[in-house]
């Protein structure tokens, strides 16, 4: 081992400036604008999807709307049915 007295600080040059922007910024690279961004085909690609899924979902609403009312009448009807002939009524909508 060295002694304490033989340790010295390695000497390394840094070009890195914490004030000085890295990436100097391109006026001819500018960001789009949202209005440019809304006119591309992927984003109106997106934008239609976007409305086949809504439609299909509120569909698909009605159907389960429709679905439960006619469960409803069902178990009525099943309840009469059960009641005339003197059955105890078990829950049939639960699954």
């Amino acid at each position: 081992m060295y002694p304490y007295g033989n340790y010295s600080i390695p000497q390394v040059q840094y070009d890195y400036n914490p004030y000085v922007q890295q990436y100097p910024y391109d006026p001819d690279r500018q960001m789009p604008q949202l209005s440019q961004l809304l006119q591309l085909p992927q984003w109106q690609q997106l934008e239609r999807r976007l409305n086949q899924l809504e439609r299909q979902n509120d569909r698909q609403d009605r159907e389960i709307d429709q679905l439960q009312r006619r469960l409803q009448r069902v178990n009525q009807r099943l309840r009469v049915v059960e009641n005339r002939l003197h059955v105890p009524f078990s829950s049939h909508d639960e699954f």
